[in-house]
């Protein structure tokens, strides 16, 4: 499946919003325009909008990275420095129509690797209005009755995401590192299954694999994380990975977390890590997973209040 249709599958797929999706991506580069990612209506829209995050890729004086995002300019930037400080990049836009990603090159590149991180969001009202996304007449009711529109011009809302989720999330996070002693060719090896205790759910934070040892792209190692009713919801290129990041995901699973390694190939002894943290499910969480609630914390969430 070409990256940009399992993209969008995946983005349909999301439900416990919002939900950080690591896109990792390896691939040889042909000279030219490379088109890496490519995303319209009705996966992405004004509902359900998607907004990019943090972006490394393979440092290479040939390769310029290109992303349009709705109807701003294109945005262009060398990959050389992209890893000069050994970090994650920000390169955050918002997407309510369409998204393209070319990685432009001056010459065949073998085994080019990219990441980058995507928000799928309901939006609150408060994100509508920052935003400048139209409001129904119901949501314009209930800024009115909350005085949502005021906080957001004094500068007071909506909260960062990642704000948001520390404000709202109270719980523990556990590093699991597992080692693969040996992959069957064309099977997933099970690394392990998770359920939360009664009361609270689970999130994927992060999560990494060593992409060294004499991996090749052929060998088409994946991370598979499924999660609740969700078979395969991810699968990851472990070639695109390595062990000096942890790529950040937000990635909530209700009643189970299963992490598994796929290759066409016999593998042996193949590192992985990732984090997992249990958080407790509040009124405020079950309103925002679309759970039975209290009528007072569906209506923060819907407004963007949440104190």
């Amino acid at each position: 499946m070409a990256i940009q249709d399992e993209l969008a599958t995946v983005i349909r797929k999301a439900r416990y919003f919002p939900e950080l999706l690591p896109m990792c991506h390896a691939q040889d580069l042909a000279a030219g325009d490379n088109a890496i990612i490519s995303l319209s209506t009705p996966t992405v829209s004004v509902d359900y909008p998607i907004l990019t995050d943090k972006l490394t890729a393979t440092p290479n004086a040939n390769v310029l990275l290109k992303i349009k995002a709705d109807r701003e300019s294109a945005h262009e930037a060398e990959t050389i420095p992209l890893d000069a400080m050994g970090e994650l990049t920000p390169l955050e836009f918002r997407v309510t129509a369409n998204l393209s990603l070319i990685l432009n090159s001056d010459a065949i590149v073998p085994d080019y690797k990219f990441y980058l991180g995507i928000w799928v969001v309901k939006p609150s009202v408060a994100q509508k209005i920052l935003w400048g996304l139209p409001l129904s007449a119901a949501e314009e009711a209930l800024s009115a009755k909350r005085g949502v529109r005021d906080s957001v011009l004094k500068g007071v809302l909506p909260f960062p995401i990642p704000y948001g989720i520390e404000r709202e999330c109270m719980g523990l996070r556990q590093t699991y590192t597992e080692r693969v002693a040996t992959t069957v060719t064309g099977q997933t090896t099970p690394i392990v299954t998770l359920s939360p205790l009664a009361g609270e759910f689970l999130v994927l934070e992060s999560i990494s694999a060593d992409s060294g040892g004499g991996l090749t792209l052929a060998n088409n190692a994946q991370i598979i994380v499924s999660r609740d009713d969700d078979r395969n919801y991810l699968s990851l290129p472990v070639f695109a990975m390595g062990k000096t990041y942890d790529f950040p995901c937000f990635i909530p699973a209700l009643r189970k977390l299963e992490i598994g390694y796929y290759a066409d190939a016999v593998l042996a002894n193949r590192d992985v890590r990732f984090v997992v943290s249990r958080y407790k499910l509040t009124n405020i969480l079950r309103a925002r997973f679309g759970l039975e609630t209290t009528d007072m914390a569906l209506e923060d969430i819907r407004a963007g209040v949440v104190p």
